[in-house]
């Protein structure tokens, strides 16, 4: 088969290739969702797939999968990665984030040490003193920050979700600008076009146990790091003001911790963490606003469904999704996401059903141009130009 590409409109001949992922779930992170939505655009694009990852779950997809041994380190993980891609020989790898295998890298957590550090930076000074000392969490960061660097000097290309990513990348590891293409995340937008989800909206209310006011969606599967503790002191703020808000949290499951923080905070009653969901259609329908005032995301997938469901979008500057929104227009992007007064603000503004109908209408409009297939389309074209290398 060969396909024209997106971006070069060269011709490309049909390829074996490898994908490298932690864990193969459509039901897991926005990263393993990524996976397991291209996966299934190559193998019905005529490409022969192989999937290789330590777990898989949740998936009838016709690939063929490879279960790789677990290994605690991270490096360890990496090496039985390699030694699996030197008995398959693909053309070509693509790889996540998992190893430094992939002749393309394609990092959706755009760096996971700086993921740390940010992650790190929200915890308490106590938190942040023992772990400074901790010859664990010292070895740990050491594991991460050596198999990044051997990410970016193994790749040919690297694949970088936000124009933000890119410069990062090329700064911490002296990457030449030709090695770097920025392709943000995308989305099927018909799938959670706003028609079809306002035939959904009153019975998914209605399951939520929501009556008329505005219900705020937060998408987070590591609660903290998405922090959804500062939309909680932004929804507690609202409802010292008497605004009949609620919110509801998809993805991670609380523990007591979170249990107890909104209950200190007076909101327990108001709101919902509701773990892993599978229908997400489903809650954009019932929600008004998504809130995601993110400590670090590379291109968060929950922000670009949330535009395309015709949302009103709160993010922060730490998203690189956020450099697709005008704030103000298409969405609200803050610049520091433990502002709360800020965030209360942005949320107090979206209350009013006239201004979230219009800013929803423009986050629409920007959702349409970073379709999921546009985006599967362009990283295609890199691992079909990378196989040609690689085939000279």
């Amino acid at each position: 088969m060969r396909i024209v590409s997106a971006e070069s409109q060269g011709v490309h001949i049909a390829v074996k290739i490898a994908l490298v992922a932690d864990r193969f779930d459509p039901l897991a992170g926005g990263r393993e969702q990524w996976t397991v939505g291209f996966a299934a655009y190559l193998q019905g694009h005529g490409h022969e797939v192989h999937v290789l990852a330590f777990s898989e779950a949740n998936h009838t997809l016709p690939v063929c999968s490879h279960i790789l041994p677990q290994a605690r380190r991270m490096l360890d993980r990496a090496r039985i990665v390699a030694g699996s891609i030197a008995t398959l020989k693909p053309d070509v790898v693509h790889d996540g984030g998992t190893s430094w295998s992939g002749q393309v890298f394609h990092p959706h957590t755009g760096s996971r040490l700086l993921s740390e550090v940010a992650l790190r930076a929200a915890r308490p000074m106590s938190y942040r003193l023992r772990t400074a000392l901790s010859p664990r969490r010292r070895r740990y960061h050491w594991q991460l920050d050596r198999l990044e660097r051997l990410q970016a000097r193994n790749a040919r290309r690297i694949v970088a979700l936000s124009r933000r990513l890119g410069a990062l990348l090329a700064e911490r590891h002296g990457i030449p600008a030709d090695r770097i293409t920025v392709i943000p995340n995308g989305v099927d937008t018909q799938h959670f076009a706003p028609e079809r989800l306002a035939e959904l909206a009153q019975s998914a209310r209605r399951a939520l146990g929501i009556g008329d006011g505005p219900l705020f969606l937060g998408v987070a599967h590591n609660l903290r790091l998405k922090g959804v503790d500062t939309t909680l002191r932004a929804l507690a703020v609202l409802r010292q003001e008497g605004a009949d808000a609620t919110l509801a949290v998809a993805g991670g499951t609380a523990d007591a911790f979170w249990t107890g923080l909104a209950t200190r905070l007076g909101v327990r009653d108001h709101v919902q963490f509701l773990g892993p969901v599978a229908d997400m259609a489903s809650l954009y329908a019932a929600a008004d606003v998504l809130v995601h005032p993110t400590r670090w995301d590379a291109c968060c997938l929950a922000t670009i469904e949330g535009l395309a469901a015709g949302l009103p979008v709160i993010t922060t500057a730490m998203d690189g999704a956020s450099e697709l929104i005008a704030s103000g227009q298409s969405g609200f992007v803050l610049p520091d996401p433990e502002d709360v007064a800020t965030l209360a603000a942005h949320m107090r503004r979206l209350l009013h059903p006239g201004t979230r109908s219009g800013i929803g209408a423009a986050a629409r409009d920007v959702a349409l141009r970073h379709d999921a297939r546009d985006n599967f389309r362009a990283v295609e074209a890199v691992l079909a130009q990378v196989a040609d290398e690689c085939r000279q």
